[in-house]
């Protein structure tokens, strides 16, 4: 694992909390995590898979190992937030849940479907299909050249921004920002920029390389800061596309002073957790929020955010260390 990656996963999930308590206006998480996924992956799978060393069914399985149980559980853990619309619907919330349980809930175009329960598991939908796909993708990639890959990335950006043309504004949300079909391209967006660098050597610190890394972080914030001067549908996708790519690529090289201080005991610790507090955050808001509304607690709104990320922080931790781990590790030793 490249760690100066490993522990932006945790800047990145907090990114996506601050998007849920209404302090940053774009949810710009989910385009790193698709486009990281791709790139690490390729990192550490691609030569496998080409020398045969490893099959989709071996992969598949570590894949669901490490996403499945935690997404389960805060699935369950929902259920109670919805007790009221099972009394109304329950045929409907039946379905929701069936759904849900197959993690097919982000290919259904209807918000009450796709937000269903845990409201961002459908990101996880969306992720399981890009991994059933990626040992096929791989392959395909490895062959194809520098020229191919730019031209084609490029060919697939100008096809999303003319369906952005076309497509009612009525289902823009769902087809180009939750749609798996359509969010591939994040995910194959980071394949394509690891064929790029494979070639080049990691790990080796350059003075010049930090210059680098604040200038991909400037891009960054420059491009969010920029993002209400352009339509909603476009910063749904395509619109992060570059300023991600910088970012991830830079940083992907480890050689500057910023990755060395993201590669702290802390900061990689904190990528470890940054799944659980992606599934647990908006939950343990929203408990939190029914407890102080239910009993009338007249407590300050930040003071209440910021003892619910404490409280997230915690549930990760103990999530991880108590369940994620042995959970992970048992269905491997099952499967192996």
């Amino acid at each position: 694992m490249i760690k100066s990656l490993a522990s932006l996963r945790f800047v990145f999930a907090f990114m996506v909390f601050l998007h849920h308590i209404g302090i940053l206006q774009d949810a710009i998480g989910h385009a790193f995590f698709y486009s990281l996924s791709g790139f690490i992956l390729s990192y550490v799978y691609q030569e496998r898979f080409v020398q045969q060393r490893f099959t989709t069914r071996a992969f598949l399985k570590l894949r669901f190992s490490r996403l499945y149980p935690l997404y389960i559980l805060t699935l369950l853990v929902a259920i109670p937030l919805t007790i009221d619309a099972f009394a109304l619907e329950p045929i409907e919330e039946i379905l929701k849940l069936v759904s849900s349980i197959f993690m097919l809930q982000s290919f259904i175009p209807v918000a009450d479907y796709y937000f269903s329960f845990n409201g961002l598991a459908w990101s996880i939908s969306d992720l399981f299909f890009f991994y059933t796909l990626f040992p096929i993708l791989i392959k395909g990639l490895y062959k194809a050249s520098a020229k191919a890959l730019l031209g084609s990335s490029i060919l697939v950006m100008l096809g999303i921004f003319g369906l952005m043309q076309i497509v009612p504004e009525a289902w823009q949300h769902w087809f180009f920002y939750v749609n798996p079909f359509l969010r591939l391209a994040d995910f194959v967006l980071g394949m394509v920029l690891f064929q790029l660098l494979k070639n080049v050597v990691f790990k080796k610190y350059e003075p010049r390389f930090t210059f680098y890394e604040i200038v991909a972080c400037l891009l960054l914030i420059g491009f969010y800061w920029g993002a209400p001067l352009f339509p909603k549908v476009l910063r749904y996708s395509i619109y992060y596309w570059i300023p991600m790519t910088v970012f991830i690529g830079v940083f992907a090289v480890q050689k500057g002073y910023i990755s060395r201080l993201l590669t702290n005991r802390v900061m990689l610790l904190l990528g470890e957790l940054s799944f659980g507090f992606y599934l647990w955050h908006q939950l343990i808001i929203r408990y939190a929020y029914r407890f102080v509304n239910h009993y009338q607690l007249g407590i300050n709104i930040w003071l209440l955010i910021s003892l619910c990320f404490i409280l997230i922080l915690v549930v990760s931790w103990f999530s991880y260390r108590y369940f994620e781990m042995p959970i992970k590790r048992k269905l491997r030793q099952f499967w192996v």
